[in-house]
């Protein structure tokens, strides 16, 4: 039997957790697939070359606005996707530190939906001591069932590194980002008369 690293350990229980909560609430709906090897983390071996387990590794928060992504409104709504979970690992060496951070979420058919693959935009960023150290917008794709079906997805960024924060001052944050708002239409002034 093969051995899992913590932060496989840990997303392995995310998802069954996932899974179980799922099956309760879902009325019997379609079992989540399985994560493919390329969602799955880096073997043990890539993990331990890439330092020592970090003292300090903070919590991933989800800014206001950024757990919930709804496409479309009303009697009109393709899907709405949800954060269901997040976590993290870190590792130093040399100075630097390298970070995974996966999340976790559901994805729910609305009433237009016409099944296919949806994309999820989602940005994983960090903060330290009120300066952007990363940033990086991701994408996450979702097979939503013609049939109604609520899908689970997970996504993972393995590809953060940065110098090593001088205390505890890193704020990790994970969402949903579909980029700026478009600007709005500037609204025609009245002429007099």
């Amino acid at each position: 039997m093969s051995r899992r690293s913590p932060f496989q350990n840990l997303l392995f229980l995310t998802l069954a957790g996932l899974s179980a909560a799922g099956c309760s609430t879902s009325g019997g709906g379609p079992a989540p697939a399985a994560p493919s090897s390329a969602s799955l983390p880096a073997s043990p071996a890539q993990v331990a070359s890439a330092g020592r387990v970090a003292d300090y590794c903070p919590q991933v928060a989800l800014r206001e606005g950024t757990a919930i992504l709804r496409k479309g409104s009303g009697d009109s709504v393709d899907y709405v996707a949800s954060i269901t979970g997040t976590t993290r690992s870190c590792r130093e060496r040399d100075g630097q530190y390298f970070m995974e951070v996966a999340v976790t979420g559901r994805v729910v058919p609305g009433p237009v939906s016409k099944g296919g693959t949806v994309d999820l935009p989602l940005r994983v960023a960090i903060v330290d001591n009120g300066k952007l150290v990363y940033s990086q917008l991701g994408h996450q794709g979702a097979l939503l069932d013609s049939t109604g079906g609520a899908v689970n997805f997970s996504y993972i960024d393995r590809n953060i590194r940065f110098p090593k924060p001088a205390g505890k001052t890193l704020t990790i944050y994970a969402g949903f980002d579909e980029g700026p708002p478009a600007p709005a239409v500037a609204a025609k002034g009245k002429t007099g008369r």
